[in-house]
């Protein structure tokens, strides 16, 4: 009876997770469409293209190591 319990909760705690991660995907992409749509009616770059060798997170991760 207990595992039959726990199996329910787990079932409950996995289709909540889904939506959320469901959720999640819809709104990165509607953020996404709304950068774009920004960039080219402003004509504004919002997102940088730089390569990873370049980003400054990364060379103070190597320096730490």
């Amino acid at each position: 009876m207990e595992l039959e319990a726990q199996v329910k909760l787990l079932e409950k705690q996995k289709a909540f997770l889904e939506q959320q991660a469901y959720l999640a995907d819809k709104k990165a992409i509607i953020f996404d469409m709304m950068i774009n749509i920004a960039e080219q009616e402003y004509k504004i770059d919002i997102r940088k293209n730089l390569p990873p060798e370049q980003s400054t997170n990364s060379k103070n991760k190597k320096n730490k190591q």
